[in-house]
């Protein structure tokens, strides 16, 4: 597979938590990034990617022969999510400039995005659906992260269905509509999130939500797709946000409780600065302001000594 240069696997699946959250499996040592994935046609095939010389090695593991057409599909499945079609020129020229202007001491908020530049940063892993990424969104949402692990898991084991290498699924939106909230708030320990997801899953198995209208909207159609996702029921701003992240919009800085604190300790701050504040560090960045941020506050991460929350 072919990639944009500069290109580093490694930062695009540690670039958040997604890799830790299943059907993805993420064996960093070899680096290898799969997962399971349902075709057009209803087919579960296993695909996987590792970092090789020139691009990316792609392989594809299905119960039988795969046809040239689904093969071409699986390997188009993958680069959406690794985000590969996402033009981060404008963004890196963005970095470039303001660089400049921080290095000279005239830009003291400006965050040092050096390292970002060097290496390639900036593509955030996605799910091979929009739906799906709904779903692990409202998992996020006033918890853990060893809460959110444990509700997709358990998600997967109860409505997925088996795939090759002893992999599972993640559900199809039709699959989690016929479960109603009882299930949701029993057996998968959803808490409030349930009638959510029942909503979530309903709306798009029968047809009245297209997330995935939202992915090929052109850029220019932000403010309508952050409309069209905080109609959603159990979204708010902070979900709202996270989703366009995940959709290539980075106008906002979906702030939560943790990016907040980090960012004080990062700037030396006693205490959280205010939302006005944080927006007023970021706001040279423009349609790019989010993912600056981020960027920053995930700086760490990609060390010689990864520092995960």
């Amino acid at each position: 597979m072919r990639t944009p240069e500069p290109f580093d696997l490694v930062l695009t699946v540690e670039s958040h938590g997604w890799h830790d959250l299943a059907p993805w499996r993420w064996d960093r040592e070899r680096r290898v990034l799969g997962r399971p994935v349902r075709l057009a046609n209803g087919r579960a095939v296993y695909v996987e990617v590792a970092q090789a010389p020139r691009g990316l090695a792609f392989r594809a593991v299905a119960g039988g022969r795969l046809s040239a057409g689904e093969a071409r599909e699986a390997r188009q499945a993958l680069a959406t999510c690794l985000a590969l079609d996402e033009d981060l020129a404008p963004f890196r020229a963005r970095v470039e400039a303001l660089e400049a202007i921080r290095a000279s001491g005239r830009g003291k908020d400006l965050p040092d995005l050096r390292w970002a530049l060097a290496r390639g940063a900036g593509r955030l892993l996605r799910s091979p659906t929009v739906f799906e990424d709904a779903v692990k969104t409202l998992c996020t949402t006033n918890c853990t992260w060893a809460v959110t692990r444990g509700l997709v898991s358990r998600l997967c084991e109860r409505l997925g269905e088996p795939a090759p290498l002893d992999s599972i699924t993640f559900p199809t939106a039709a699959a989690m509509a016929t479960r109603d909230e009882r299930f949701y708030r029993d057996e998968i320990r959803a808490g409030y999130r349930a009638p959510f997801l029942v909503a979530l899953a309903r709306g798009v198995a029968g047809g009245s939500v297209d997330l995935e209208a939202l992915r090929l909207a052109a850029p220019d159609q932000a403010g309508d797709a952050a409309e069209r996702i905080r109609a959603l029921a159990g979204f708010g701003p902070y979900a709202t946000e996270h989703l366009l992240r995940l959709l290539g919009r980075h106008g906002h800085l979906a702030l939560d409780s943790w990016n907040r604190a980090k960012l004080a300790r990062l700037r030396g701050k006693r205490r959280p600065p205010s939302d006005r504040t944080l927006r007023r560090w970021y706001a040279r960045y423009g349609e790019w302001a989010g993912l600056a941020m981020w960027l920053e506050v995930t700086a760490d991460w990609h060390g010689d000594a990864p520092t995960w929350p």
